[in-house]
């Protein structure tokens, strides 16, 4: 691991961004691109309207910068997680940023993930000058991998992407691989990894916007008064059907209906009787059914007893012993 550093600094451009005009880009000063080169069709995508104010502001951040720097990496990587969020789903998002920032759909998740899965180690990574080729290989690997290659940079060393696509996979060619293009258990493994590592930060967002949205609806119900169910409904009810098929998705394998003898009919299994998981997957279902939620005398109560202290334990949240700001 003592390549050089020069080695190290010359490491080549991103791989996952789309090949033309890359030479423009690279000479491009910040800020003097032409942000309104393009028009995108925000309606014929399916992006609320509301939203589209996020999306120009990453589409115009790809567009002022030339060859990324190591914070701008990071800072991308937050911008596209941020309207990835927001898009109706991850094809609307591929799309968007293929034609906004001329990104591949690899491209666009190597910036996510640096930002998701690196963001610990950020002033290191950024005072070291780590190259976005290196930080791409890096936010692949295992907390113990990332540990490692941050304990040499703190010492002065430097390893290349080579070496660093080395330890995370043991061959340094199979780091340049995508999931989809590897054979057998490795490749069912490294599809399921590229899923925990893109799905669980949406997840986790989707659901600190609800709990956000409860905790502001609440308020009346600690003043002595009822919680305005119908606009919480409307804010409510649809997210926590995605939240709750996303939650399925990344952490439950699926199982044919023990109470049918068509065993080819097959649907998520179930989270263990009683487990805080199994409390949090009939909250969101009980939330994604305007029809199973309480009269609004007793809504209050059920948010502060059930609700809110499944969703703070799905985000990892410390449990709060009384919502009222008063």
């Amino acid at each position: 691991m003592n390549e050089t550093a020069q080695e190290f600094d010359q490491a080549a451009p991103p791989r996952g961004v789309a090949a033309s005009g890359q030479g423009r880009r690279n000479s491009r000063r910040p800020g003097s691109a032409k942000t309104n080169e393009q028009s995108i069709d925000y309606g014929s995508l399916g992006i609320p309207e509301a939203a589209v104010p996020s999306f120009e502001e990453a589409r115009q951040m790809f567009a002022s910068l030339g060859r990324k720097r190591t914070e701008e990496v990071f800072a991308c990587g937050e911008m596209l997680a941020k309207v990835r969020g927001k898009s109706p789903s991850q094809e609307v998002f591929e799309r968007w940023s293929k034609q906004a920032c001329r990104l591949t759909r690899r491209g666009a998740g190597n910036y996510i993930a640096v930002h998701n899965n690196l963001r610990a180690h950020r002033k290191i990574l950024v005072d070291c000058s780590v190259p976005a080729a290196a930080m791409y290989a890096l936010a692949a690997a295992e907390a113990e991998t990332v540990t490692s290659v941050v304990v040499d940079l703190k010492a002065g060393r430097r390893p290349t992407v080579r070496e660093i696509r080395a330890l995370v996979s043991g061959h340094p060619q199979a780091a340049q691989m995508e999931p989809a293009d590897i054979a057998g258990a490795g490749g069912l493994k490294a599809l399921a990894r590229a899923k925990v590592q893109n799905g669980v930060p949406i997840l986790l967002e989707r659901l600190k916007a609800m709990l956000g949205d409860i905790q502001a609806a609440l308020q009346p119900h600690f003043e002595g008064k009822n919680v305005a169910k119908g606009a919480l409904v409307a804010k409510l009810e649809h997210p926590a059907r995605r939240a709750r098929s996303e939650l399925e998705n990344l952490a439950l394998f699926v199982e044919p209906n023990s109470r049918s003898s068509e065993t080819w009919r097959v649907h998520p299994a179930i989270f263990p009787n009683g487990s805080p998981w199994e409390a949090v997957s009939q909250v969101l279902f009980k939330l994604g059914g305007r029809e199973e939620w309480p009269d609004a005398n007793d809504l209050g109560a059920w948010l502060v007893a059930d609700v809110v202290p499944a969703i703070e334990f799905a985000v990892g949240a410390k449990p709060s012993k009384g919502i009222s700001t008063e």
